[in-house]
């Protein structure tokens, strides 16, 4: 806090000597000079007290508030996704990207640890979407686009030649920024464009990239949340080591319009070439959206020989894993017990 100057003695004190234009009040008489020697004095002090705030509020400025952060017990901060820039001009579109830390953990009560997946919302497109259902309204919805101008632009889109002109699984999830002139041409062409660079920097042969993309799309529809993902990873690899059929009802599931979990005993007897119960190997096609969390886990699984896995919790996505067919008939059990006392989500 600025203090007034001291400007000599008070009147009264110790060693005071009397002035001659001073009455007994204390208030100098007017005298031109003195006048003009008080109109000074004031004039500097404002200039002072000026100088001292002005710098003052820079050094607030420098430091810039603070902030305080409480821990909660339940929630930190683990991962982080890609931001894309896309910026139209009248000639080109120009890609570029950036990292942003948003995943976070939760821990649920009875203690197992657990990431869910990014959610679709403003210019962010959530993993595991398939253009058999609502990938493309999805985006439509991220960036106020129309359902049917999206298609269209996923339908021109200007694919690698490893896609075979097939979009799924081409199209990479999370966030963008783009300019207000961007049309839906622009956003579907940069998350082709994203998906290229993400498979180019992992070092995989142009001509894997189909395949991984394929795999990592079972991972990604096979999983409730990223922490499983690794280990789901490793039964896919395992059962494709096998030479056998995979039997994941996301498989099956793919040419289904709607959203669902479970398969029926007709889906599974058929003869779709992605009836997963009935032909060995993966897929014919990507089957979603992967990101790459899942790109990742099929690129570098962890340890094991685990065979079987089955998702005993839908709200949190706890997964229990087996060698034996026998071990993995007890975590049905668990996996039914659940469903009794809660809907499916």
């Amino acid at each position: 806090m600025l203090s007034r100057p001291f400007l000599g003695r008070e009147p009264g004190a110790l060693g005071h000597v009397p002035n001659p234009h001073m009455d007994h009040h204390g208030v100098v008489r007017s005298k031109p000079l003195a006048k003009a020697l008080a109109v000074l004095v004031v004039l500097a002090v404002v200039a002072i007290v000026a100088l001292l705030l002005d710098r003052r509020g820079d050094d607030e400025i420098a430091d810039g508030p603070t902030v305080t952060e409480t821990s909660v017990p339940t929630t930190t901060v683990t991962a982080s996704t890609t931001t894309s820039l896309v910026t139209t001009t009248s000639t080109e579109t120009t890609t570029t990207t950036q990292a942003t830390t948003t995943t976070v953990t939760l821990v649920s009560e009875d203690g197992y640890v657990w990431v869910p997946k990014p959610a679709t919302g403003p210019y962010t497109i959530a993993p595991g979407g398939a253009l058999t259902k609502h990938l493309a309204a999805d985006i439509a919805e991220a960036f106020g686009f129309d359902v049917a101008d999206v298609e269209a632009a996923i339908a021109q889109v200007k694919l690698p030649a490893e896609a075979g002109g097939n979009p799924e699984g081409w199209l990479a999830p999370g966030t963008y920024q783009v300019a207000g002139d961007a049309t839906p041409q622009d956003v579907v062409q940069a998350m082709v464009d994203r998906r290229i660079t993400q498979l180019e920097a992992r070092g995989i042969p142009s001509d894997d990239w189909y395949r991984v993309l394929t795999a990592a799309s079972i991972v990604e529809t096979e999983t409730f949340n990223q922490n499983e993902k690794p280990k789901v990873a490793r039964v896919l690899v395992n059962r494709i080591a096998s030479g056998g059929r995979l039997q994941m009802d996301t498989v099956i599931l793919y040419p289904v319009p709607e959203d669902r979990i479970f398969t029926t005993a007709e889906e599974r007897a058929s003869d779709d070439p992605y009836n997963s119960y009935k032909y060995n190997g993966l897929p014919p096609t990507p089957i979603s959206a992967p990101d790459e969390a899942s790109i990742d886990a099929f690129l570098d699984p962890p340890p094991g020989d685990w065979f079987f896995y089955v998702t005993i919790d839908l709200d949190s996505g706890e997964t229990r894993y087996a060698v034996t067919y026998a071990e993995h008939q007890e975590n049905v059990k668990l996996m039914r017990a659940w469903l009794k006392t809660h809907s499916v989500p």
